[in-house]
């Protein structure tokens, strides 16, 4: 899944224009690097680094106060946040996974761990759309994956903008971008669609967005 560069708006000058090309293509070449760089971790490291990840995950006072968690299915060597949402629902939380809808947002179904799953039209895993479905509003803490993250808390994704769509909703919790260290980056650019996580979780640090 890729973008294409927005088209630029006719009120915008050359130099706006110009800007605005290079941001998409810029993303784009970060997307393809991370992946053929995620794709080099070995299955081991991959298993290590995500369980690491995971006990940070748990360790937020976000996850302490949330009483539905929001995850998803790692997938194309993601960082696997399995754990994490084992332990909320052991803890007592709701967990809860994202579904592709036909109009192409994210609906987030109730999801009890090791529950039979069903795989879509891109051959990834989803609930089943039977399993009762949350309003984002409810959710406390959202788990977000992505190809690169930056301090700032933009992420690039696959290019399909399903997070940016669904952030704004989550208008009482909060967001977390989780992901290996090495996709944690200073900065990448950024575009007025994009939306920001509050919180930054690798396996090797936690800490807020600046």
């Amino acid at each position: 899944m890729t973008d294409t560069p927005d088209t630029p708006d006719t009120q915008m000058s050359e130099d706006e224009k110009m800007q605005l090309v290079l941001r998409t293509y810029a993303k784009r070449e970060l997307r393809t690097r991370m992946k053929a760089v995620r794709n080099l971790l070995p299955d081991s490291a991959a298993a290590a680094r995500s369980a690491r990840a995971c006990n940070a995950v748990c360790a937020l006072p976000e996850f302490a106060s949330a009483g539905i968690v929001a995850g998803y299915l790692a997938m194309r060597k993601e960082l696997d946040v399995s754990a994490a949402l084992a332990s909320a629902a052991e803890g007592g939380k709701q967990v809860v996974l994202p579904r592709i809808q036909d109009e192409g947002g994210l609906a987030f179904h109730l999801h009890v761990p090791g529950q039979p799953l069903v795989e879509n039209d891109w051959g990834v895993l989803e609930p089943d759309p039977s399993c009762a479905t949350v309003a984002i509003a409810e959710i406390g803490l959202m788990l977000v994956p992505a190809l690169a993250l930056d301090l700032r808390g933009y992420r690039i994704g696959y290019g399909k903008g399903f997070y940016d769509r669904v952030l704004p909703q989550l208008t009482h919790g909060r967001a977390a971008g989780v992901v290996y260290d090495f996709q944690l980056l200073a900065e990448i650019p950024d575009e007025a669609h994009d939306r920001r996580v509050h919180i930054i979780v690798t396996d090797a640090r936690s800490l807020p967005a600046q």
